[in-house]
């Protein structure tokens, strides 16, 4: 017959064990800095599958959008081939205007604008009326990446929007209320390439 196991051998094992169980289960989720939303996007370099906006301030160059192929690089009258990808947008105007002097225009006027970044995206879910995954528009705010997404749905609870961010590896989560940013209570703030938001519904 299989003996019974005493209670003391379960009180000191419980005792010998509580450490590692602590171990185990006593990790929080990193709790969020409101500084670590609060931040301006740093410069974007222009990457493969980029659109840039070209505007052309004379009749004999063109405007458009030019998509960054997978080179790396646009195709521009008059220049053909032009290396984009790794460059901020301020650089990519240099380039065009010496281009173009290079033998073709006395004094090209253009300006360029990344009109969205393929590359990289943010995520809606939850309560919006098109929940997907954006490309990231640069200094995109959450006011404007909900329109972007349609709006709020008619069950959104607006104030119970979840925004999650991953810094140094960490992830982080922060709630807002629409209304408080509207109203001017809580500030807007810029939406990050890779951040996901979640607009809960109302319970019923």
């Amino acid at each position: 017959m299989r003996p019974a196991v005493r209670p003391w051998i379960l009180i000191v094992s419980c005792l010998l064990l509580h450490g590692g169980c602590t171990s185990l289960f006593s990790k929080k989720q990193a709790k969020a800095d409101e500084t670590q939303f609060r931040v301006k996007p740093p410069p974007r370099l222009i990457g493969p599958d980029d659109v840039l906006t070209i505007t052309s301030f004379t009749n004999r160059l063109p405007s458009g959008d030019f998509i960054v192929d997978s080179d790396g690089a646009i195709m521009y009258p008059y220049i053909g081939k032009v290396v984009v990808t790794g460059k901020q947008v301020a650089e990519i105007i240099d380039v065009l205007i010496a281009r173009l002097k290079d033998g073709y225009f006395r004094n090209p006027m253009l300006s360029v604008t990344l009109k969205s970044a393929q590359n990289q995206q943010f995520t809606m879910f939850g309560a919006v009326k098109n929940p997907m995954t954006y490309p990231y528009v640069p200094n995109i705010t959450i006011l404007e990446a909900l329109a972007k997404a349609g709006g709020l749905g008619a069950n959104a609870d607006v104030n119970e929007v979840t925004i999650m961010r991953k810094v140094n590896g960490q992830s982080l989560r922060m709630r807002v209320s629409i209304p408080d940013i509207i109203e001017g209570k809580t500030p807007n703030f810029f939406v990050l390439p890779g951040d996901i938001i979640i607009v809960r519904e109302r319970a019923l």
